[in-house]
């Protein structure tokens, strides 16, 4: 099961709804959560304010499915010292939210609430000051999160993958943000029975939202779906069996010594003395099976070995769906070190369901290739281009321009 938890006055609390929660304040191991009620486990644990909360709450074999339950608050540097919500000297409390039958899934912090989601309906929970401590609130739209985890935080509010939609909201009407066509795949490539392993993660550098999940067939995520909320555009990336993803503040540490790069030095695509990691920047780190941690899109190698990667555009029309274009190449700009290689492909198909059949591959060599124009030839009408690294070296394919001729409908 997916573990929840969050940081509380700069101790580590996690929960995984079996055992009882734990804390760590730094060194030595996990310890059992104080002043946690004894044979009591929560399905979801997380810090809201100075008060820890628990959604989903199990007291000695009886589970409470609508429960909401609070701590008392914590002074600063120390966790909660009492959950007992009949202590009238303490401000833990309980509540149940059982307008809306569907089970508790999680939560996260929306500005100055607490957003509770359900299966079906979330909730706003708000420090009131007064006896209550906390007052309740639905909000509006009949939807929740698939599983724990599946909330995203963006300057834009909350995204949330729901059982069948992905939407966004700021403590308002969600609205949905994916298109017909990519929602039809997303739910129909998701694994069903492994589906609340998904999880969502914010990519800040790119202003992205990852919505990662498990293919059919799948236990860990391979696929995610990749929303940048400044251009409101959807992408697709290929993931190796990642587990879990988070974003912080990473300090690289690490000085590359000239004698181990590959290239000559004016053929160097960065600035002398750049550090890839900015102490300032927010970078997404993923976890799985190994390497155990991975930071994303911060070096070409993946635990130290070169890999393929590759970036692919398909579904292009020209503006005109009807009808058969002849691609006979591309004009390319890419920015890149002297020598490096980049292969091209071209494909075509007839309908939108049916796979590209892609041209011979065509490898490109910054610097040396002639006018930039690559060769190659596809038919179809729905066009595709496809970039593959082939020398694991940094490289930035800005634009192209498709030299086509429009021929009949078929």
């Amino acid at each position: 099961n997916r573990w929840t938890g969050g940081v509380l006055n700069g101790t580590l609390v996690m929960n995984n709804g079996v055992n009882n929660p734990y804390f760590w304040g730094g060194t030595g191991v996990l310890t059992p959560l104080t002043a946690w009620p004894a044979s009591t486990t929560a399905a979801s644990l997380r810090p809201f304010k100075n008060f820890l909360v628990a959604l989903d709450v199990t007291k000695s074999g009886t589970r409470y499915a609508h429960m909401v339950k609070w701590s008392t608050p914590a002074v600063p540097g120390a966790i909660p010292d009492s959950w007992d919500q009949n202590d009238t000297t303490k401000l833990a409390g309980e509540r149940d939210l059982a307008e809306e039958p569907s089970l508790m899934v999680d939560q996260m912090v929306l500005g100055d609430a607490n957003i509770i989601y359900k299966e079906n309906s979330m909730y706003s929970m708000r420090a009131t000051g007064g006896l209550d401590v906390f007052s309740f609130q639905r909000l509006p739209g009949s939807v929740g999160a698939i599983g724990k985890g599946c909330i995203a935080n963006t300057p834009k509010g909350h995204v949330v993958l729901t059982h069948g939609d992905v939407v966004i909201h700021q403590g308002q009407g969600p609205k949905s943000i994916i298109d017909g066509v990519m929602r039809k795949w997303l739910f129909q490539t998701i694994d069903t029975t492994n589906r609340q392993r998904a999880f969502l993660v914010t990519n800040p550098p790119a202003k992205e939202v990852w919505v990662c999940f498990p293919e059919l067939g799948a236990s860990a995520c391979t696929k995610a779906a990749v929303w940048n909320w400044d251009d409101n555009t959807w992408t697709i990336r290929t993931l190796d069996n990642v587990t879990y993803g988070a974003t912080g503040q990473l300090d690289s540490g690490v000085t590359k010594a000239w004698s181990a790069q590959n290239y000559a030095w004016q053929d160097a695509a960065f600035a002398w003395n750049e550090d890839e990691l900015s102490a300032a920047q927010e970078r997404l780190l993923i976890c799985s099976t190994a390497p155990v941690i991975s930071a994303a899109d911060v070096t070409g190698t993946r635990n130290g070995a070169a890999y393929t990667s590759y970036a692919e555009r398909v579904g292009l029309t020209f503006d005109d769906a009807s009808r058969v274009k002849v691609v006979r190449g591309l004009r390319t700009r890419v920015d890149a070190a002297i020598g490096t290689q980049i292969q091209f492909e071209i494909g075509g198909s007839m309908n939108p369901e049916t796979p590209m059949v892609w041209s011979t591959p065509v490898t490109y060599v910054a610097g040396t290739s002639a006018y930039n124009q690559i060769d190659a030839f596809a038919t179809g009408r729905f066009i595709g281009v496809r970039v593959t690294s082939l020398d694991n070296q940094p490289f930035r394919f800005t634009s192209y321009d498709s030299d086509f001729i429009m021929a009949g409908a078929y």
